[in-house]
């Protein structure tokens, strides 16, 4: 497989990363079909076989969008954006958001020329971010150094070499440092889900409900609902957790004190 087609496939994988989606089982997948793809360049047939399958690749997979900031969107570094609960929150954290809001729009297709609608998702993520912190410190939920240090080495895994890591994050606009920041707000996501809204329970009733959509969409070429049942559960459990989630964030809100400076 070419270069450009791996290094697009690992930035895929960080910008998942990035949106709280862990998948690093899909990224070991992609890893494992590149190394078949190097042991089948001995033979002339293989190499043709090799090239077919990258242009399948290439037709198949969306492309990663190449997301720009430009200066206008953009606040300083220092500027009061938004004060929550008391505390001011800094525009070196809206643009983190900004970027993070954009290249997910981009990512999923989304027009991102509405520079309001923008700034209007990233202020509402940044409230949402800031407001989980304070509750999990309430808590006494935290992520250590360490934690984000051992995140950080299993992302780099994920790559050949240190430079395609570092030019994975240019692409995302991201150093390493505001890496780690965004790395720190998912995995205190991922602690606080786990503290506050504990395991998920899925009905049998709710399996069949969500294997009666999949029947209607599928047809006749649905499998089974005995071969799919875990992946049903799997779906249904992060579909619940999310809304869990979701509720518990949006109560914080009511309850806080939100006041907006840009």
């Amino acid at each position: 497989m070419g270069y450009f087609n791996v290094m697009k496939k690992h930035l895929k994988f960080l910008i998942v990363l990035l949106l709280g989606t862990m998948l690093l089982v899909a990224c070991s997948e992609d890893s494992e079909d590149t190394d078949g793809n190097d042991e089948s360049e001995n033979t002339t047939d293989s190499n043709d076989t090799e090239t077919e399958n990258d242009a399948a690749d290439e037709g198949s997979e969306t492309d990663v969008p190449n997301v720009e900031v430009s200066e206008e969107e953009k606040v300083a570094a220092d500027e009061v954006v938004l004060v929550v609960n008391g505390e001011e929150v800094l525009g070196e954290a809206y643009n983190t958001s900004y970027i993070d809001t954009k290249s997910y729009l981009a990512q999923n297709g989304q027009d991102t020329s509405d520079l309001d609608m923008l700034k209007e998702q990233a202020l509402a993520s940044l409230k949402s971010q800031t407001l989980l912190a304070q509750d999990a410190e309430a808590k006494g939920i935290e992520v250590t150094e360490t934690d984000i240090d051992e995140a950080i080495e299993q992302t780099k895994s994920q790559f050949e070499t240190q430079e395609e890591f570092e030019t994975a994050l240019e692409q995302l606009s991201y150093t390493e440092e505001k890496f780690r920041s965004v790395l720190r707000t998912q995995l205190l996501q991922q602690y606080y889900i786990e503290e506050e809204i504990g395991e998920i329970e899925v009905t049998d009733a709710e399996v069949e409900e969500y294997y009666e959509l999949l029947q209607q969409q599928m047809g006749e070429e649905a499998p089974a609902l005995e071969e799919v049942r875990p992946q049903v559960e799997s779906q249904i459990t992060q579909s619940k957790t999310q809304e869990a989630f979701l509720a518990e964030i949006e109560q914080l809100r009511e309850e806080a004190d939100i006041e907006e400076r840009i």
